[in-house]
């Protein structure tokens, strides 16, 4: 496979903060889809031994550092989310069942945007229950913040105490 490509596939998903589809990629890039799982698969080779990894997260992917060394830069990297969608985190972190009107008080109009992006990069999930909407934190954001978050959270109450 041409190198070109898997470059140009290597440059969008690192570019990217929202996770995209092989048929986004294949759009963004004017290349067939099966071009785009070819260089997909070559890029998980090209970082097999590295702290990079090709990060599959439902259906689309996005490169990422590795789980194993996220908490290292965790501490120093900018933050993929705003402050508004970093409220609504600390909101479900701290709370279990949060429906969607407790979110629009919080954050007003701007919530069901910032809703949509945490669940297009797989941070939350939104459950219907009869006319109302359950947000809930997923397994997803556990796996990469939930170490790191009760670490800090105990760190912060031995200060306060």
């Amino acid at each position: 496979m041409d190198d070109e490509i898997i470059n140009n596939v290597e440059a969008l998903l690192i570019a990217t903060v929202n996770p995209l589809s092989k048929s986004e990629i294949s759009e963004a890039l004017a290349m067939e889809q099966k071009d785009v799982g070819k260089a997909i698969r070559s890029l998980e080779k090209r970082y097999e031994n590295t702290a990079l990894e090709v990060k599959l997260l439902g259906k689309k992917y996005k490169i990422g550092v590795r789980d194993k060394y996220s908490e290292i830069s965790f501490k120093y990297s900018e933050s993929e989310l705003n402050k508004g969608e970093l409220e609504i985190i600390g909101l479900l972190y701290s709370r279990k069942n949060v429906y969607f009107s407790g979110i629009e008080r919080l954050r007003g109009k701007k919530a069901e945007t910032e809703l949509d992006h945490l669940r297009k990069i797989g941070y939350i999930e939104i459950e219907q229950k009869g006319s109302r909407r359950l947000i809930k934190l997923t397994k997803l954001f556990y796996q990469k913040y939930g170490k790191a978050l009760k670490e800090k959270i105990g760190e912060e109450n031995k200060v306060v105490s």
